[in-house]
């Protein structure tokens, strides 16, 4: 009789090393504030903020200082995580409708065998049934209290917790999404008393920062009070953020899980406007409108005190105030530890072709405007080759290599300007370089206006879709 254990032996090997390298995917936990400024953590600068367990998080992984929104506002951004497309190339708007046949990375995920689970804030699409967009379970419907004493996000935290209980055998994905910062800004007293003793220097802070304090103050209330109020918020989110990392600690999971914090786009205004890059221009705004709609405003909108860090702009904005944003890596013995990476420009439209190399997805969505930063993830330098580019205010901007060009636009969106900067070595953005550098403003140019070219002459929209913040 023939031997036959060579060939079950080799069999075995086989079998066990498909099933070992499927047990070695990684999990994701991917964690998104939302209106949360690249200067609001203690890790990226904040001289007041508590944030030990997120700052904790980045001294075990890499911490980004060139991370960029995949958009100025919270729709476009949410999309371009998802689809690794541009929101502006969709011809229907991505909240009031959904993302029509573009892939999502949740389904690339699902069809590789993930559990995915999405929880926190939607503003993707009108239908939240679980399966939408390949979500097993979708929990995207329920408002948090804003002022809750066990934290404004805390319901969301605890529905992810137990989803990952629940699937800690298999492979998971979970969207953690947050609404801290977003307005209305209001912090139980538990966290107020965080900061009781604060006083706030404004010399602590960058220049674009102080007409943000001065609108804060006209809308009303004491400056100190509003900021507590703030960081209130922030304090209570970092509690969020060490419950699910305790559990991955306890359930064993931590070395095999990605996770990952980030927020959608810069911070909003004390006005509630958030669109402009120019705070005399808001304030007068302010002033206008002193009547019954500050009125309506000034208790939940005077506490939007999110830091921009060195940036000028803000939520609403191509400028870097509007569109950098903290992005925090951590996957231990993969990722290295208490590592800033200053080089690097990565996007939250490379999510999705990130997340997919590291699963072993070979087959990509195709025309993704997102580019694989995994090796970077994991300690590689590279350069990247897609320029970004953003539609919001003043126009159109994009970002290539260190230089940040604009095309302003008025409001029936002919052009009236450019600008110019040095991002690299003029971060708040002071200094318009176009009329120093002609040629390479002409080349920028063109190379905006090609992409402009691209996109849709009109975007389909119901304004139909709603979420509520309190």
């Amino acid at each position: 009789m023939r031997n036959n254990y060579p060939f079950q032996f080799i069999l075995f090997v086989f079998v066990f090393a498909l099933f070992a390298k499927a047990e070695q995917r990684p999990n994701f936990v991917f964690i998104f504030a939302d209106d949360f400024g690249y200067g609001d953590l203690a890790s990226y600068g904040h001289p007041y903020v508590k944030s030990p367990n997120i700052d904790k998080l980045a001294s075990q992984g890499r911490r980004f200082t060139q991370a960029y929104a995949a958009g100025a506002t919270c729709n476009p951004s949410r999309t371009g995580i998802m689809t690794g497309i541009s929101n502006a190339r969709f011809e229907k708007r991505t909240d009031d409708f959904d993302f029509g046949d573009k892939i999502t990375v949740t389904e690339l995920l699902k069809k590789s065998g993930y559990a995915t689970g999405h929880f926190g804030k939607w503003h993707i699409g009108m239908d939240r049934s679980n399966g939408v967009y390949g979500i097993d379970v979708n929990d995207s419907g329920g408002i948090p209290v804003r002022d809750s004493p066990k934290g404004r996000d805390t319901p969301i935290f605890d529905a992810a917790i137990d989803f990952i209980k629940q699937h800690k055998d298999k492979p998971f994905y979970v969207n953690i999404w947050g609404f801290t910062t977003h307005s209305p800004v209001i912090s139980a007293q538990n966290y107020l008393d965080e900061f009781k003793d604060l006083k706030v220097d404004k010399s602590l802070f960058s220049n674009y920062m102080q007409p943000v304090f001065e609108d804060s103050v006209l809308i009303g209330g004491n400056l100190d009070e509003n900021m507590r109020h703030y960081l209130g918020n922030v304090y209570a989110f970092d509690q969020n953020v060490k419950s699910v990392m305790d559990v991955l600690d306890e359930l064993g999971l931590a070395e095999n899980t990605i996770v990952v914090f980030s927020s959608d786009q810069g911070p909003q205004r004390p006005n509630g406007i958030g669109m402009d890059a120019a705070g005399p221009k808001s304030r007068n705004k302010i002033r206008k409108s002193r009547d019954g709609e500050i009125k309506k405003r000034k208790i939940v909108e005077k506490n939007m005190l999110g830091d921009t860090g060195p940036f000028k702009g803000n939520k609403g904005t191509c400028y870097d105030g509007g569109v950098r944003i903290p992005f925090i890596i951590r996957w231990p013995g993969k990722v290295k530890a208490n590592y800033i990476d200053q080089e690097n420009v990565i996007s939250g439209l490379d999510w999705l072709p990130s997340v997919c190399r590291l699963v072993g997805i070979e087959k990509m969505p195709e025309n993704i405007d997102g580019e694989d930063v995994s090796k970077v993830w994991l300690g590689d330098n590279y350069k990247r080759e897609k320029p970004l580019f953003w539609q919001n205010n003043p126009g159109l901007g994009m970002r290539k290599g260190k230089w940040k060009y604009y095309l302003v636009l008025d409001k029936k969106r002919k052009i009236v300007g450019e600008e110019l900067y040095d991002i690299l070595n003029d971060p708040a953005e002071d200094e318009n370089l176009s009329a120093q550098n002609p040629e390479i403003a002409k080349k920028l140019k063109q190379r905006l206006l090609a992409w402009k070219a691209t996109l849709p002459k009109k975007v389909a929209k119901t304004g139909k879709y709603r979420h509520k913040y309190e």
